[in-house]
């Protein structure tokens, strides 16, 4: 009885588990901080008033040091650390808004997209990543 079908197909299976094991364990209380993050950084983006920018800029702010707080795994803490560190650079940087301002902010605002874009580039897991940060928890 060949049983190689069946030995590759639950390596397969048990791979898939420990990655989506992996994608919950590490992103888990991260995520839903990241999603308010991106919450206020649209609604800074769409105030209408600048009481309403300045709500949200400092709401922001907020969630960025809950982000900066969190457990990175080792391999890729320099790198995350690093690019919320240049966000809260810019942010801290902004002068209240006024009417004056308003519109010149939210277009200022518009390159912490750009860092966003940057950086989840910069550290991404790659699969082989997750995987053995999966199996170091398991141990």
């Amino acid at each position: 009885m060949n049983l190689t079908p069946c030995k590759s197909l639950f390596t397969a299976l048990i791979t898939v588990l420990l990655l989506s094991f992996s994608l919950n364990t590490s992103a888990g209380p991260l995520k839903p901080t990241m999603k308010e993050m991106r919450l206020h950084y649209k609604q800074a983006i769409k105030a209408e008033s600048p009481e309403q920018f300045n709500r949200e800029i400092q709401l922001f702010i907020e969630e960025l040091h809950t982000a900066q707080a969190f457990n990175f795994s080792p391999e890729r803490k320099d790198i995350s650390l690093e690019g919320l560190n240049k966000v809260e650079q810019f942010l801290t940087g902004l002068p209240l808004a006024n009417t004056a301002n308003l519109s010149k902010l939210q277009q200022d605002l518009k390159q912490v997209d750009q860092l966003r874009e940057e950086y989840h580039d910069k550290a991404k897991p790659g699969v082989w990543d997750l995987l053995l940060d999966t199996l170091k928890q398991m141990l």
